[in-house]
């Protein structure tokens, strides 16, 4: 399951700017600037939708929301949880 989750995570990403040369799983897509603010609420959208989990303001402003890596982790503990 994890892996599914990585390839959505990376696919959204994919779908709202192009990945700088060099992006991976612990790059941090929000500090390299691949969403806005607006971006941000789509994409968490999105997560909660395809995912059926809440993702609260705590989990935002977690180091672990800023990383494919990160979200893969947190997603996959709210699946599991729920």
């Amino acid at each position: 399951m994890p892996d599914s989750i990585r390839s959505f995570v990376r696919e959204l990403l994919e779908k709202k700017s192009r990945l700088p040369k060099g992006f991976d799983d612990t790059t941090d897509f929000i500090q390299t600037g691949i969403m806005d603010s607006i971006g941000i609420i789509k994409f968490i959208l999105e997560l909660e939708s395809r995912f059926d989990i809440e993702i609260t303001d705590t989990d935002i402003e977690s180091d672990e929301f800023r990383s494919i890596q990160g979200l893969v982790a947190m997603i996959h503990r709210k699946v599991t949880a729920g």
